[in-house]
C-alpha cells in the first residue's frame, strides 16, 4: 500500500526527471502553479492530502507515462532501486507513437550497406512532434547533468545531432557548438561553428542516434584537436545491438549515454500488443543477429 508521502515523492522524483520544479511540473500539466506546493499536501488541520486523480492524469499525459510506469516509480523509489528502465520504455513508446522508429517484417527496410531489416530509425522526425520532443529533451537533460556534471559545452554532430545540441543547450544553460563532416571551403575554412575561446573544456557530443559507433570518431577527433576535453556522448537511440559500438566508444575512451535503444522498444512493443507475434518474433531474431537475418519466404 501507498502513503500519501510515496506519491507526492514520486511526483518530485518525476518533476526533477522531466527537468521541473513540482510547481513547475503543474503548470506543464495545466494545473494551478501551487498544486503540489508543499502546503498543499497538508489540510489545515495538518492531515496529510492526496493529489488528485486528475492532477496525476494531466502529469501522466505530460510525462507520456502509463499509471503502471508511475508505481514503479513509486516502488524504486521506496527500494532505492534504479529507473532507468521506465525511462527508456518511455522514451521507446514516443519513438514509436511518433513513428520516428518503424518495424515492418514483411516488408523489409533496405539499408544504406544494402542489406535488409525489418526496424528502422528516424530521429530526424522527432523535430516536428514538439509535445514529445520536450518530453525526451528533458529526460536527456536530466540524464547529462546526473553523468556529466562537469560540463562546459554542448557540440552536435552535422547535420542531425544539430538541433538536439540546441534543445539540451537551453535546458542545460551551456554554450553550444556544431561540428562539420569537413571545413565549409571558405571564410575561416571553419570545422567547429560557435565559440570555444579555451583549450581543455569538456564537451559532450551530441547527436540523434548511434549504430555502431563509426561515425562519432571524426566529430570526436575533430573537438579533440581543437583542444576539447571530450569523453561522453549523448544519442536520443542507440542500436544496441552491435558489437562494434560497445568496442568503438571504447577505443575512443568514451562513455554513449542514450535514451532508449532496439531491446527496449522491442519489450514495449511486447507489453502494448503493437505488433503480431511474427512481427516480433522477426524482429528479435533480427536483433539477435542482424547480419544474418533474412525476410521471411511468402508463398508463392
Amino acid at each position: 500500500m501507498y502513503s500519501h508521502t510515496d506519491i507526492w515523492a514520486t511526483l518530485d522524483i518525476l518533476a526533477a526527471r522531466l527537468g521541473y520544479s513540482p510547481s513547475g511540473l503543474a503548470k506543464k500539466a495545466g494545473l494551478d502553479p501551487t498544486s503540489f506546493n508543499k502546503s498543499k499536501r497538508e489540510s489545515a488541520e495538518g492531515k496529510p492530502r492526496w493529489p488528485s486523480t486528475e492532477s496525476i492524469a494531466k502529469v501522466l499525459n505530460v510525462a507520456d507515462m502509463s499509471m503502471s510506469e508511475f508505481f514503479k516509480i513509486t516502488d524504486s523509489a521506496k527500494t532505492g532501486e534504479d529507473t532507468t528502465d521506465i525511462d527508456s520504455k518511455v522514451a521507446a513508446r514516443i519513438l514509436l507513437s511518433t513513428k520516428s522508429v518503424l518495424i515492418n517484417a514483411r516488408e523489409p527496410f533496405t539499408y544504406t550497406s544494402g542489406r535488409q531489416g525489418p526496424v528502422y530509425v528516424d530521429c530526424r522526425r522527432l523535430i516536428s512532434f514538439p509535445k514529445e520532443r520536450d518530453t525526451l529533451m528533458n529526460m536527456g537533460a536530466a540524464m547529462i547533468r546526473e553523468h556529466c556534471p562537469d560540463l562546459d559545452l554542448l557540440a552536435g554532430g552535422e547535420t542531425a545531432g544539430i538541433p538536439y545540441a540546441a534543445f539540451l543547450s537551453e535546458r542545460l544553460n551551456l554554450p553550444m557548438l556544431y561540428v562539420r563532416k569537413k571545413p565549409k571551403g571558405f571564410g575561416r575554412m571553419a570545422q567547429i561553428e560557435g565559440c570555444m575561446d579555451e583549450q581543455g573544456k569538456n564537451v559532450i557530443l551530441v547527436e540523434d542516434l548511434q549504430t555502431d559507433g563509426g561515425s562519432k570518431k571524426l566529430f570526436i577527433d575533430v573537438l579533440r584537436e581543437a583542444g576539447a576535453k571530450v569523453e561522453h556522448a549523448f544519442v536520443v537511440f542507440h542500436y544496441g545491438i552491435f558489437e562494434a559500438s560497445t568496442r568503438n566508444m571504447t577505443e575512443l575512451g568514451i562513455k554513449l549515454h542514450a535514451l532508449t535503444d532496439w531491446w527496449t522498444v522491442l519489450e514495449v512493443a511486447k507489453e502494448d500488443n503493437s505488433f503480431d507475434t511474427e512481427t516480433l518474433d522477426s524482429v528479435e531474431a533480427f536483433l539477435n543477429n542482424p547480419e544474418g537475418w533474412q525476410p521471411a519466404q511468402t508463398g508463392s
